[in-house]
């Protein structure tokens, strides 16, 4: 069954809080000196402008480095982004390895500002977008090389269906490469289970699900350290900005906070998994 209403709801209302407009990205880009009638995919994405995985950049790098021990994609593969977001991931793989890229996300208004960057940054030949359920994808059968899902699945309550999807849409011996959070997520994490729906398994229930669906899991790579890092910054990013203490300023920092709590404090752990299909 696909995801419930309610939970796009609060999904659509958290990120699009979070989410740049085109205009902002464009004002990002003018003050780090990018010609903005002709920027690349990597100014943004080595900027962190459009990136919203944990570790933004720095964890796309390892996560390239990682997947290149079991097999890369190349120019005549085809990769699923599966909560694609506003787009830099994808267009980090297209332009590291050449592969086609469908980026796919529940939130329509992630897709649109997806679309127009990548229209932006001349990438819109091997990257394209729809708007999916994740649960229930419109996809045929077989028709990807890699599923690549990052910080994506603790979203999504129906795990089952979820990793059966992608195991579907995956070929034979293709790779599902994932970054996620596992759980359980402690009363430190409440102002972010507020705003979004959080349903974080433990590493091994999680493992459970991969294997279930028919993925062979090949390596889980713990992350903790870049994810603790990266929340420090942001945290700090909050702290000097001159902007006013508005609203999103304030409960901004009650989540950073909960998540270093959880990251730093009470064993709470992230990592990349990379599953087979067999």
């Amino acid at each position: 069954m696909p995801e419930s209403a309610a939970s796009t709801a609060r999904l659509t209302k958290f990120y699009s809080e979070l989410s740049p407009s085109l205009p902002t990205v464009k004002a990002a880009l003018t003050g780090a000196g990018v010609d903005t009638d002709h920027p690349r995919a990597c100014d943004l994405y080595q900027r962190d402008i459009d990136c919203h995985n944990l570790g933004m950049y720095r964890m796309l790098v390892l996560l390239a480095e990682v997947v290149g021990e079991y097999g890369t994609p190349g120019p005549s593969d085809a990769v699923l982004d599966l909560g694609c977001g506003i787009g830099g991931p994808g267009r980090f793989l297209a332009e590291r390895f050449g592969c086609s890229v469908l980026g796919i996300d529940v939130l329509p208004l992630r897709v649109e500002l997806a679309e127009s960057l990548t229209n932006m940054t001349g990438l819109s030949d091997r990257v394209s977008y729809r708007v999916e359920d994740a649960t229930d994808l419109r996809l045929a059968d077989d028709s990807f090389a890699q599923v690549w899902m990052l910080d994506v699945s603790m979203h999504i309550r129906d795990k089952r269906a979820l990793f059966a999807q992608i195991a579907r849409v995956l070929q034979s011996d293709g790779l599902m490469v994932m970054h996620e959070q596992s759980g359980p997520l402690p009363a430190a994490m409440r102002p972010v289970m507020r705003q979004a729906p959080y349903v974080a398994p433990s590493l091994p229930q999680l493992i459970r699900y991969v294997e279930g669906a028919g993925l062979r899991m090949l390596t889980w790579r713990d992350t903790t350290d870049i994810v603790v890092d990266y929340f420090l910054n942001m945290r700090n990013l909050v702290l000097e900005s001159s902007e006013p203490r508005d609203s999103r300023r304030e409960t901004g920092i009650p989540i950073l906070d909960g998540y270093l709590e959880t990251f730093a404090h009470l064993g709470g752990r992230s990592g990349i998994l990379i599953a087979r299909r067999t």
